[in-house]
């Protein structure tokens, strides 16, 4: 004989079993995924601290850091630009783009100061548009704050180059090979062309030389 305990517990069994099946086949019906789990909410030890633990304006601090990288982002984008322009022979509306540029990674860095990128790019920005001052003085900067940063010894010694100082510009260039930097290997290609944009400049003074093919072809590349 059945023992009516044990019926009822199986026929309560075998109703939760029949629901959830009628439940899963009802979802399948109807197209509808599963829902995600949700999401286990951290340990005690890892949850942020209240009060005194988490300074209060911490919030504040990360929105500003926040806007302040976005505000990077958006000069380094227009540098892009205006990089391109100057590519392409617009270097009025390259000017007007690098001058946007500059204007704020001016307001990035007087957020930061020792804000190494921003201060890396505003020399990059100023070397463009001829204002070598400026951008000796901001690679400078961004170096005291970040030494082995590789990007800005590279573009220090494109500077160089530009202001006519090889020697300086090899300097860099023993630096970034010293460190094994990839952006050895962009300025080495910088001083090769200057050098040889120099060689032939010197055979062009040179008078007879400068009907020479050879001093034609130094002087082309």
């Amino acid at each position: 004989m059945l023992d009516p305990k044990k019926y009822r517990r199986r026929s309560a069994g075998l109703g939760a079993a029949f629901a959830l099946a009628l439940v899963a086949a009802t979802a399948s019906a109807s197209g509808s995924a599963p829902s995600p789990p949700p999401r286990q909410a951290p340990p005690p030890s890892e949850m942020p601290p209240a009060d005194q633990s988490q300074p209060p304006d911490s919030t504040k601090a990360k929105a500003a850091r926040a806007e302040l990288e976005q505000l990077y982002a958006k000069g380094y984008d227009e540098a892009q630009e205006a990089k391109k322009l100057k590519k392409d022979g617009k270097a009025g509306d390259a000017k007007k783009k690098f001058g946007k540029a500059i204007k704020k990674f001016e307001s990035a860095v007087e957020r930061d100061p020792t804000y190494y990128q921003a201060w890396n790019m505003l020399g990059y920005c100023s070397r463009n548009l001829g204002d070598l001052k400026r951008a000796f003085s901001a690679y400078e900067k961004c170096l005291s704050i970040k030494p082995d940063y590789d990007e800005a010894h590279e573009y220090l010694g494109e500077a160089y180059l530009q202001s006519g100082d090889l020697d300086k510009a090899k300097v860099e260039l023993a630096w970034l090979r010293a460190n094994d930097s990839d952006e050895a290997g962009e300025l080495a290609e910088k001083i090769d062309e200057a050098v040889k944009k120099g060689a032939g400049e010197k055979k062009s003074e040179g008078g007879k030389e400068s009907g020479s093919s050879t001093g034609e072809g130094a002087g082309s590349r």
